[in-house]
């Protein structure tokens, strides 16, 4: 129990205001653990990209020279096929270009299927539907034993 507020007498049970003070107490930290989930989630997600395409960067870059090297030795091969220079050069680039559009195409199809958070947002679907399926919050009964409980004008419901 959080603020350990009993009745005063024989009856040692918590009274409703301190159940339901404790509930809340436990849904907020509940909450924010879910919250913290998700920020750890993110920050390794992001530092794991992070590194990623640092790799990446520094590979394109060894590839475009690798890359220059071949388009040049590829053209003079085919040249000594006897098809002009600018032949030569016209078919090299459509080889690029094919597969260009085709590393376009699964890349973009990657990245559509990047992914979020999946734990902490199920965590709190699974908090919101507990929540949602508890009774509204009613307020403590008056302590002198008056009998009836009215409710409060302005009383939050979880």
């Amino acid at each position: 129990m959080v603020n350990g507020t009993r009745p005063s007498g024989s009856d040692q049970r918590p009274t409703l205001g301190a159940l339901v003070a404790d509930i809340t107490s436990e849904l907020s930290q509940l909450v924010r653990g879910e919250v913290e989930l998700a920020k750890a989630e993110m920050r390794e997600s992001a530092r794991r990209g992070a590194l990623g395409a640092a790799c990446i960067a520094v590979a394109v870059i060894a590839l475009a020279m690798v890359g220059l090297l071949f388009t040049w030795a590829a053209v003079y091969g085919l040249s000594e096929t006897g098809l002009p220079l600018w032949a030569c050069f016209l078919i090299v680039g459509g080889v690029y270009l094919l597969i260009a559009v085709l590393l376009g195409l699964i890349g973009a199809n990657s990245l559509k299927k990047a992914r979020g958070p999946e734990k902490a947002v199920a965590e709190m679907q699974r908090t919101k539907e507990i929540v949602q399926s508890l009774p509204p919050s009613t307020p403590p009964a008056p302590s002198n034993g008056a009998g009836a409980v009215s409710p409060k004008a302005g009383s939050r419901q979880l």
